[in-house]
């Protein structure tokens, strides 16, 4: 499946970090954290997102962070056996 990067979402709706990090109700500077990777972005801020920026969730690629810290998913697949 193609997917986009969470930069290239926001550009591709014509807006600029500030405009984009309103919308979203986050400060430019999380913002431009999510896009680089330095801070995983939590799942309500991207559906936000995939709304504000008119494209599906599922095609925005988001970059691998490692901050110590699990997503929902990663929680639940910790605590699950096949």
């Amino acid at each position: 499946m193609f997917q986009i990067s969470l930069a290239s979402a926001r550009v591709n709706a014509e807006l600029k970090q500030e405009d984009a990090a309103r919308k979203l109700g986050i400060t430019a500077k999380t913002l431009r954290n999510y896009e680089q990777g330095k801070t995983a972005i939590p799942g309500y801020i991207l559906r936000k997102a995939a709304f504000v920026y008119r494209i599906p969730e599922e095609l925005i690629r988001l970059p691998i962070v490692n901050d110590g810290n699990y997503d929902e998913d990663e929680k639940f697949l910790a605590h699950t056996t096949f």
